[in-house]
């Protein structure tokens, strides 16, 4: 959808009436529609984060010319298995021992991952195989209690999967590797978001569109406003969003 945007125009225009200048964003609609747009899309990627409303929220019926998330997104990305923090050297050779037993830690792209639906593991002869779709395999909740692979989300939303290394010797027997690269040799079909828009991600994009609006639109400052320009204004409105979005980092 080309205008995504976790506030709605009604935000907006809030933000812009707290600084004592005129709320009406009608006036210059695709502005304060890009605006928005922007500012969710930067968020998103500066934060690592997606949120989307659940059925029912009163942001979606606030909503006209904005289109509320109401769904988490998906994403198909390519891994290594990180041999430093899943392998340890000693006498005997490499072993795959960690803090975690014999799981690779694999930090993920983005955070509040909600479920992996394919989990393409390289094999020996370089084609992949699908841990989540085979008998073979199975997947576990955290913490771990013996099954191959998991999910696992902190309390910042941090998303990681644990890959059970063990499934990559050659047998039980032996610490010898099936691969001979660890490099790219996970490929992961996910989710991810959080169900909820907080009021301080709707207000902090508004500030920030407002700071885009300002600097865009022919807007007439007041005489008794409490800035001197535009550009003051701008950054007020920045530092503003900041201050909400502090939690979230």
């Amino acid at each position: 959808m080309a205008n995504t945007g976790y506030c709605t125009l009604q935000d907006l225009r809030r933000a812009l009436q707290e600084a004592d200048l005129p709320g009406d964003v009608e006036q210059e609609p695709q502005l304060a529609v890009d605006a928005i747009t922007a500012q969710t899309e930067w968020l998103e990627k500066t934060l690592k984060r997606h949120w989307y409303a659940p059925t029912g929220a009163d942001i979606l019926s606030e909503a006209d010319q904005i289109d509320i998330p109401t769904d988490s997104k998906t994403r198909d990305d390519e891994y290594d298995i990180p041999t430093s923090s899943a392998f340890v050297v000693d006498d005997d050779g490499p072993a795959p021992k960690t803090s975690q037993g014999s799981y690779a830690k694999i930090e993920l792209a983005r955070r509040d991952a909600e479920s992996v639906s394919a989990l393409h593991v390289r094999t020996e002869d370089g084609t992949f195989e699908d841990w989540a779709d085979s008998p073979d395999y199975t997947e576990g909740s955290w913490p771990p209690s013996g099954e191959d692979y998991y999910l696992r989300v902190n309390n910042g939303g941090w998303s990681l999967l644990y890959l059970d290394t063990e499934n990559l010797l050659e047998d039980d027997e032996d610490d010898e590797y099936v691969l001979d690269s660890f490099a790219n040799a996970v490929y992961l079909e996910w989710s991810y978001g959080h169900e909820g828009i907080p009021q301080n991600v709707r207000r902090a994009v508004a500030f920030r569109a407002a700071s885009d609006f300002v600097e865009d639109a022919a807007i007439q400052i007041p005489e008794n406003a409490q800035v001197y320009n535009v550009e003051s204004l701008a950054e007020q409105f920045e530092r503003k969003a900041e201050d909400l979005l502090e939690v979230y980092q």
